[in-house]
């Protein structure tokens, strides 16, 4: 075999190994990486390689070094490399919860505030309704760092629907329940650029 050729069975080994040791599927992994399960198969089996990027990407997602990775000298370390039922940090899943609960916690706060005021009393519920948008853009914010696109299209689905229906029982306007049309396009817009970024990743 050609150098070329070990170079790639060598990192394709490692890749294998390494994902097998996390027990994540080709499919899961291709996701945390945005690639299609066929790229993943295409580089367990030396038949192509990664760009730079994505070697390193690999590298911090796995917690090895990139040498280790590419050298076929080197072995793994997997000492340090543990299952995860998804392969998911559990840092990557307890983060986002605790910053939406501590978003419902301030919530409570200004609505205990507003409940003793009396101007202000019969507006305190508001603290609550537009606590969940605010949740949900937070967890948009993190699935757009950590998660499968999925779960992006599912929270910025919660924040248009949430949002319009803050405003809807915030302000007593007549006709204001035509707000959820344009609500209605905005959602089949995300539905259709989850899908196209979907297949776009199934291309690579």
């Amino acid at each position: 075999m050609t150098d070329e050729t070990n170079f790639k069975k060598n990192f394709g080994n490692k890749l294998n190994t390494l994902r097998k040791q996390r027990g994540m599927t080709q499919s899961e992994l291709g996701y945390q990486l945005n690639y299609s399960d066929k790229a993943i198969s295409k580089w367990e089996r030396g038949e192509s390689v990664p760009d730079s990027y994505t070697v390193y990407k690999i590298a911090e997602l796995f917690g090895v070094s990139v040498d280790e990775m590419l050298s076929p000298g080197k072995e793994l370390d997997l000492k340090e490399v543990k299952p995860t039922a998804d392969g998911l940090k559990p840092s990557r899943l307890f983060v986002p919860i605790i910053t939406a609960v501590s978003v419902f916690f301030i919530a409570s706060v200004i609505f205990l505030v507003m409940k003793n005021v009396d101007s202000w009393s019969a507006y305190a519920h508001f603290a609550f309704l537009y606590a969940v948008p605010a949740a949900a853009i937070v967890l948009t914010i993190f699935s757009s760092l950590w998660w499968r696109m999925v779960y992006r299209c599912i929270f910025v689905s919660l924040i248009i629907w949430t949002s319009a229906f803050a405003v809807y029982f915030s302000f007593n306007i007549e006709n204001l329940k035509y707000i959820f049309i344009p609500c209605a396009i905005l959602q089949v817009a995300c539905i259709l650029a989850y899908v196209f970024a979907y297949f776009v990743v199934k291309k690579k």
